[in-house]
């Protein structure tokens, strides 16, 4: 028997070892692996793609508006701009931050709390210039029409800076002008006048009567135009934080995605500014009417006339206004609606320190410098976030009656016709401008109990003219001070009446006098002319302020009057020749 034979026999016939079970097991894995990988891979790339369509974006019912609107824009049709092409930044879209964002998003919604707060989103500028959409920064040189508005982005943007530059160098010119003929103490004090934040009529007259006080008033027209340099500056400085969708923002009229915010055009021209006038000029935006335009109870050529007031109209022309350089305030001040200011109050909304509003009763073009530069451009805050729109709009007059309401502006602006309206009473009121050895600043006793005008002027009533006022009564003091008061009211009221007779008739005796005197070779009645103008004045003060505004500084004016008059007709008397014997 061949024993080799036999074990090459067994071992042919033996079957082959069986393959290790661990590999197997792994192979499996990492075939379903591959394939989970694969579906996933799909699924997160055909997720990405469908997230990222405007359709899923409208499938959330918050977002209705937003999605109808953005299918009837421009930029969905010619421009082909989906909602993250816009609302990421380039680059953005895909990273890891965008879809925390995106998931935080869908969470929100899924779990009920989507629409409990208003949908708001920015677009920032690097959105806008990408080199498929205004990269080529074409808008830059392109003027752009709004109606009759010509719009220049240059100008606006003014990238390189040169109109900011050109301002500061005038006003370290002027400055150096000033320090020169003012000096430098002088100079800080007219620097925070004209620093402050108001009405730039306000500010003048403040600075006129600061130049007056000092005997400064030939350096007028320097002071205003320094004052006025400084917050034209301060205007452009802050275009430069500007970004796009500080002017472009959602039309919430839904015809559009996004518009021009014309409010944000009327709150930077007309802030703090008189009616064309400076940033508010008409003819820097507008051009006038060519040919004639019917007005008086006519229409306005936007609206459609009528045959009764197309026969009642009369047509003027424009360019007859321009060439008399008559200003558009004659005809056009109810254009204009609204004040811009920024109310403390919403400040404190988001606010709610002391320390942030520091510097708020003092505000300065330095302090508004720094709020908008932390506000605007730090936090991509709007206009309307913080100030009161401005309207601006020409409200056709196509009745006699509308007539009253163009008056309403003017008729709120008392000052307009009536310069320091009150003036009198106020200073009565508060002690002062009249003349009283040792007593000047003895307001009335009822500041001191924070009470104001409307507190005693509360029943209707008339002027001499027989116009409607409103006017003060003894049932104002009643109702404060008790029945009692009547009779007292009565007193005060006769026994300043009776004081400003005899002060009045002594007044005009004195006057008299004081001219029929011929003033002596070798004496001065100058004396004596400046007690009369003394006593004047405070005669004036009480007559025309009334005593009762503040009874016990009446008085003391009126005695001091009495007191000076008498002490003039001792003087011309002596001075008089004595009569030949």
């Amino acid at each position: 028997m061949n024993l080799s034979a036999d074990v090459h026999a067994e071992a042919r016939t033996k079957p082959p070892p069986a393959p290790n079970r661990w590999l197997r097991r792994l192979r499996r894995i990492g075939i379903i692996a591959a394939v989970l990988a694969i579906f996933f891979a799909v699924m997160a790339a055909g997720t990405l793609y469908y997230t990222s369509r405007p359709d899923f974006c409208g499938s959330c019912h918050i977002m209705d508006p937003y999605y109808e609107s953005w299918k009837s824009d421009v930029h969905s049709g010619k421009g082909h701009a989906t909602c993250v092409d816009c609302h990421y930044a380039p680059g953005q879209q895909h990273s890891l931050m965008a879809k925390f964002r995106g998931f935080s998003q869908l969470t929100s919604y899924f779990s009920g709390r989507a629409g409990a707060g208003r949908p708001k989103a920015h677009v920032q500028d690097p959105s806008c210039v990408r080199s498929r959409c205004h990269g080529d920064l074409e808008f830059m040189t392109t003027e752009y029409e709004f109606g009759d508005i010509a719009f220049d982005h240059a100008k606006h943007l003014d990238p390189q800076g040169q109109s900011l530059l050109q301002k500061q160098n005038e006003l370290v010119e002027l400055r150096a002008e000033l320090q020169g003929l003012l000096g430098q103490d002088h100079l800080a004090t007219l620097e925070t006048i004209a620093k402050s934040i108001q009405h730039s009529d306000q500010r003048n007259q403040q600075l006129a009567a600061w130049l007056d006080a000092q005997g400064l008033a030939h350096l007028r027209d320097n002071v205003l135009a320094y004052a006025e340099l400084i917050h034209t500056e301060v205007r452009i400085d802050q275009l430069r934080g500007l970004k796009c969708s500080n002017c472009h923002q959602f039309d919430s009229s839904l015809q559009d995605h996004f518009a021009v915010a014309k409010t944000v055009c009327y709150t930077c021209h007309f802030i703090n500014q008189p009616f064309n006038t400076n940033t508010g000029r008409c003819l820097s935006c507008h051009e006038p009417p060519t040919g004639p335009v019917p007005v008086h109870y006519g229409v306005h050529p936007a609206t459609q006339p009528t045959t009764e007031t197309t026969s009642a109209a009369i047509m003027m022309d424009h360019a007859i206004i321009i060439a008399n350089d008559i200003n558009c305030v004659s005809c056009h001040i109810d254009l204009i609606h609204g004040t811009g200011q920024v109310n403390r109050r919403d400040c404190e909304n988001c606010h709610d320190q002391q320390r942030y509003l520091k510097d708020w009763d003092q505000l300065t073009t330095d302090v508004v410098r720094t709020y908008h530069r932390d506000h605007a451009a730090g936090q991509r805050a709007r206009c309307a976030d913080c100030h009161e729109l401005i309207d601006h709009k020409l409200t056709p007059l196509v009745a006699r009656a509308d007539v009253a309401g163009m008056l309403a502006p003017v008729r709120k602006d008392c000052q307009h016709c009536h310069p320091d309206h009150h003036r009198e009473q106020v200073h009565l009121l508060l002690g002062r401008e009249g003349f009283v050895e040792a007593a000047e600043g003895t307001p009335n006793p009822m500041i001191g109990s924070r009470a104001n005008c409307r507190a005693c002027h509360s029943q209707p009533g008339a002027d001499p003219k027989g116009k409607m006022v409103l006017t003060s009564t003894r049932d104002a003091c009643r109702s404060c001070h008790g029945k009692e008061y009547e009779e007292l009211f009565t007193r005060w009221q006769n026994a300043i009446q009776a004081r400003l007779e005899e002060a009045q008739a002594l007044l005009a005796t004195v006057e008299q006098q004081l001219a029929e005197t011929k003033q002596p070779p070798d004496r001065d009645l100058d004396e004596a002319a400046r007690l009369v103008a003394r006593a004047r004045q405070n005669v004036r003060l009480v007559a025309t302020a009334n005593g009762l505004h503040n009874k016990n500084y009446a008085l003391m004016l009126l005695d001091q009057a009495v007191f000076d008059l008498e002490t003039a007709m001792s003087d011309i008397v002596a001075l008089r020749p004595s009569p030949r014997p």
